[in-house]
């Protein structure tokens, strides 16, 4: 994962430096949009060896290494053990196994997961094999939620080795089918494959967590040490990059706050300590992409390192300007879609068999695939698209004659303008929700030129604190007037949030000592 900068020319450790830590921020502010379905926060936390590859393991496979430390008389005897066809020897010999798979995955584990308790005991069972068959399989698909991505492909080879003796088999001369147990030799090789990869894993965790032992904490426990980390992590490297002349950059990230926060307009009868998430709005209102520069490749690039005219945001927001970017993209394609509604005459949204329902849906559609596009190369949505639109809406109510059409097309094309006075309006509207979204007294915050075409918008001491009534309360639908369609309040209340998030992780990151 690379953080979204222009970070290739830096030197590798810190690109490596980098990428962890941004890493950590995402995890600490979006958890839910970085960690792929059917992985944990603890999956992620895992440094696996970048070479790491499944042909490299498949070359020197995990129960060959673990040989090395375990008397090869020990597997020879377990296997004679399981060989003998008596339910009750291999059910003991399965015990010694399972106790011995536990020790090894427990400190993979809270010591409440399910998982434990399982295996701490073997029920009476008449086909050993098969039910010791199934409990690894639970038990590699328990790792597999917490490995690193790299160890998939070889949890997935262990499952379907497992999967393999399990599958139905007929008799030719019988429609029945019976289910074959896996060899013993199967089971004694992946209790060794799965003792050798728990202890894999550990080291995995080891690299990046030397100093606790994330493996058996809870997801709760888990997520306050992200955080903690990430918060010192974050601070530690911005004053690491803006340092100058073997001094960390404390002065110097103070100081391009203050200018920073100086440049907000209209501050009249504005408080202080409001004044900075009000320069925030202030940026993310810009037609200009928000953007934060590292002082190295600004001086690369021959550009003022400590500029304040293009729209660059202090360092404190340094790991937050691609979410921020987004967001600011976010925000001017709300204001593109309220602007298209207005030209339809549809009345207000009151029920899915609305008249014309389906236009905010079909624009919103065509606006956030263009803001979610990752490649900056592609293809705008062009402003055909969006007359289209709007004169397929505007027919639901009448039938427009030739000159009328050519002038609501006309129509689409100014208000897709900056200028246009009706985008300006419900930008400023937007923009003065957002202010006083992410100003609202804590008393009242516990409820739940032309625009680019490819919607690119291409501290003397501490941080004021925000008010915040808590991370996790549920919070009202906010309605701002030319957006009540409800896809648009839905969008409001998503990015409104995001940009608390982002605004609130500053302020604890810069405000704590």
């Amino acid at each position: 994962m690379n953080i979204e900068f222009k970070i290739d020319k830096l030197p590798i450790q810190m690109v490596e430096s980098l990428n962890q830590t941004y890493l950590l921020h995402l995890l600490a502010t979006e958890e839910e949009t970085v960690i792929p379905s059917g992985k944990s926060l603890l999956s992620l936390l895992s440094m696996a060896p970048s070479h790491l590859n499944s042909q490299s393991e498949q070359a020197a496979p995990l129960h060959d290494r673990v040989e090395q430390a375990i008397h090869s008389a020990f597997w020879k005897q377990a296997l004679e053990s399981l060989l003998d066809p008596t339910p009750s020897i291999q059910i003991e010999r399965l015990k010694g196994l399972l106790s011995d798979v536990r020790e090894a995955i427990a400190p993979l584990f809270p010591k409440t997961h399910p998982i434990l308790a399982t295996l701490a005991t073997v029920p009476p069972t008449a086909s050993p094999l098969i039910s010791i068959s199934l409990l690894f399989k639970d038990v590699l698909k328990s790792l597999r939620e917490r490995a690193a991505p790299v160890r998939d492909s070889i949890i997935d080879g262990l499952l379907a080795d497992l999967d393999a003796p399990l599958s139905p088999s007929t008799s030719p001369s019988s429609l029945s089918s019976a289910t074959t147990p896996p060899s013993p030799l199967l089971v004694v090789n992946t209790t060794k494959s799965i003792m050798a990869l728990a202890d894999s894993m550990k080291a995995d965790i080891s690299q990046f967590y030397s100093q606790f032992s994330p493996g058996s904490m809870t997801d709760t426990q888990l997520r306050d040490v992200v955080k903690q980390q990430a918060k010192k992590r974050e601070k530690e490297l911005v004053l690491d990059i803006w340092g100058e002349n073997g001094h960390d950059g404390q002065q110097r990230v103070q100081s391009l706050w203050r200018a920073w926060v100086n440049e907000l307009q209209d501050v009249s009868n504005v408080q202080s300590e409001d004044r900075w998430t009000l320069r925030l709005v202030q940026a993310l209102g810009s037609t200009t992409a928000v953007s934060c520069i590292i002082p190295e490749l600004a001086s690369r690039d021959n550009l003022p390192p400590d500029s304040t005219h293009d729209n660059r945001l202090p360092p404190q927001f340094f790991f937050a300007v691609p979410r921020l970017l987004y967001a600011q993209n976010y925000l001017q394609a709300l204001v593109v879609a309220a602007s298209l509604r207005s030209l339809t005459h549809l009345p207000p949204l009151a029920h899915d068999d609305s008249k014309g329902h389906d236009f905010m849906e079909r624009v919103w559609t065509l606006l956030k695939a263009e803001i979610d596009d990752e490649d900056p190369s592609a293809r705008p949505t062009k402003v055909i698209n969006f007359a289209d639109e709007v004169v397929r809406a505007r027919q639901l109510a009448s039938t427009p004659d030739e000159n009328e059409e050519v002038q609501l097309r006309a129509a689409v094309d100014r208000t897709l303008r900056y200028e246009d006075p009706v985008f300006l309006l419900l930008h400023k509207r937007l923009l003065a929700a957002l202010a006083h979204h992410l100003d609202e007294p804590k008393s009242q915050r516990n409820i739940s030129g032309q625009v680019p075409a490819a919607l690119r918008t291409g501290r003397a001491g501490k941080l004021p604190r925000l008010a915040f009534a808590g991370e996790n309360e549920p919070r009202s639908k906010i309605v701002v007037k030319g957006f009540e369609d409800p896809i648009l309040i839905r969008g409001i209340s998503d990015v409104f949030e995001k940009v608390y998030q982002h605004a609130h992780w500053a302020d604890t990151v810069w405000s704590s000592k």
